[in-house]
């Protein structure tokens, strides 16, 4: 029966009201203040942010100052502790998985704090360039081989060097040592490695000589493999003994691939981000049958187990591939994962951290799992304005030569998040309270599951500088900052007895 048209007319009044509500109640002032201001989001305000366009995804930015993020992250940690303790129970504090750790809650809690300590407790350090009979012809130090993009920096500096040619102040060239002011003509950011502090992390003394060392507790280990040591190419293959590496995260992640590369010092062909998981595995070592492989995964997942509607994707710019399938799982025994800078919700997050890591945790026991933390963004804008990859440093390293162009070096203290109103009306995510949160979160998880967590978000928050600039903050530019992985995954590797459980540790044959 047609309903009667004053009734119809007085139901519609009603939806349309229910209907504005919701929306007022959704877009609430973040979005409004957006509309009335379409002036906020500039290109001022993107190079401010600092983060690229394919990691800038629009969301509203709920205005929360900082005791009110500290209870949100406190409510977060409970919620992820209930979780880790469902799913995993306490299989976490017992076993590290891919090693041969297993029921032994006192090792695994000595291992993972050795971890934490060389990542938290450290300085980055300029290399003592010494006197010059001792320099060989090159500089000596990790060279790039892989992607040319991330060679921009050296482009840059390059062309710093032209311009002293050009002026007359001498003529310079990339990588070589200069006998006259006894430096190496490379650029400041490469300069610096990380140094883990050996009176926290280092070994300790067998006798305590004063009351206090006697009533301090070794942090770690506490004898000989504390001690952080550089990248070895023959020690890390022998450490690896033909088990292959897969390294699955966004295009952050895919830093870590040439890194490692470039570490073990064989020449490879790059086959890009997209392509490297459908392509040959590189080798990386002449002497055994290990390889190393990427798969781009922008989000945490197991993307073949998901179903996701049309409306999860922020922009056709996200991308996951299938690396986590039986065939690929089988051949790689370590893991490398990351988050990545593609914001997701922390309900999302957390739901497909958890639905990986269990997946993982079940069918591959036999894997060992590291996940790396998130890097906050960087303003590396003002800095490449500066004249940062130009500059040429003098021989004590406080100025540079370079007209125009200023010296940037490491912080000291990572910085702090300050509260400013201006942030409340920023739309992309992930913000920086964003990062740190989740980044907790999926410390719990991950090592709830028997997994590695490399905590370096602090430690690559004072590295501003060696950025890719151009718009791009989040990735470093190659040699740089980046670099200090190969030595953070050799040592973790180094320290972690391998698993000798035959049925577990056989790869597939490679290629």
């Amino acid at each position: 029966m047609p309903m009667p048209v004053p009734t119809a007319r007085h139901v519609a009044t009603f939806l349309f009201c229910v209907i504005c509500i919701q929306l007022i109640f959704r877009f609430h002032e973040p979005i409004q203040d957006v509309f009335l201001h379409p002036s906020r989001l500039t290109n001022d305000d993107e190079s401010t942010n600092g983060a690229s366009s394919s990691h800038r995804v629009d969301h509203p930015n709920v205005p929360l100052d900082i005791p009110q993020l500290a209870i949100l992250n406190k409510l977060a940690e409970s919620i992820v502790d209930v979780e880790a303790h469902r799913t995993f129970a306490e299989s976490g504090l017992k076993d590290i998985h891919g090693s041969s750790i297993l029921g032994d809650a006192g090792q695994v809690k000595k291992m993972r704090d050795q971890i934490h300590c060389w990542t938290k407790h450290g300085s980055w350090v300029r290399d003592i360039e010494g006197n010059t009979t001792t320099k060989p012809a090159q500089w000596p130090a990790r060279q790039h081989l892989g992607y040319q993009t991330f060679s921009q920096c050296d482009h840059r500096f390059t062309d710093g060097l032209n311009k002293l040619a050009q002026e007359g102040q001498g003529d310079y060239h990339l990588g070589e040592y200069d006998q006259k002011n006894g430096r190496w003509i490379v650029r400041e950011a490469v300069k610096y490695r990380w140094v883990p502090d050996e009176t926290i992390c280092g070994p300790k003394p067998l006798q305590p000589s004063t009351k206090d060392e006697e009533t301090t507790a070794p942090l770690g280990l506490g004898d000989d493999r504390s001690k952080y040591q550089p990248f070895h190419a023959e020690d890390f293959c022998e450490i690896l003994k033909d088990r292959n590496l897969i390294i699955a995260g966004d295009i952050t992640q895919y830093q870590l691939h040439d890194s490692i590369l470039s570490a073990a010092g064989i020449p490879f062909v790059s086959h890009g981000e997209l392509d490297c998981l459908d392509s040959l595995p590189h080798p990386l070592c002449p002497s055994n049958s290990s390889y190393l492989k990427y798969a781009r995964n922008d989000f945490i997942s197991v993307p073949w187990a998901l179903n996701r509607g049309d409306d999860d994707f922020p922009s056709g710019a996200t991308v996951e591939q299938q690396w986590a399938t039986y065939d690929l799982m089988l051949k790689y025994k370590v893991v490398l994962l990351n988050k990545g800078l593609v914001w997701r919700s922390d309900n999302e997050f957390l739901t497909e951290l958890v639905f990986t890591m269990k997946h993982l945790w079940k069918y591959y026991p036999g894997t060992m799992i590291i996940y790396r933390a998130t890097h906050q963004i960087s303003n590396c804008t003002v800095l490449k304005e500066q004249g940062e990859d130009e500059a040429l440093a003098t021989p004590d390293g406080l100025s540079s030569i370079v007209p125009g162009t200023t010296i940037q070096r490491p912080l000291t203290q990572a910085p702090e998040r300050i509260w400013e109103k201006e942030d409340v009306l920023r739309m992309h995510r992930p913000t920086m309270a964003d990062i740190a949160r989740q980044n907790k979160m999926a410390k719990v998880i991950v090592e709830a599951a028997g997994g590695i967590f490399l905590d370096t978000e602090e430690m690559f928050a004072k590295r501003p500088d060696g950025r890719m600039g151009d718009g791009d903050c989040s990735r470093f530019c190659a040699p740089g900052p980046i670099d200090a992985y190969a030595d953070l995954i050799y040592n973790t590797l180094r320290i972690l007895p391998r698993d000798t459980n035959p049925a577990d540790d056989v790869n597939e044959v490679l290629p």
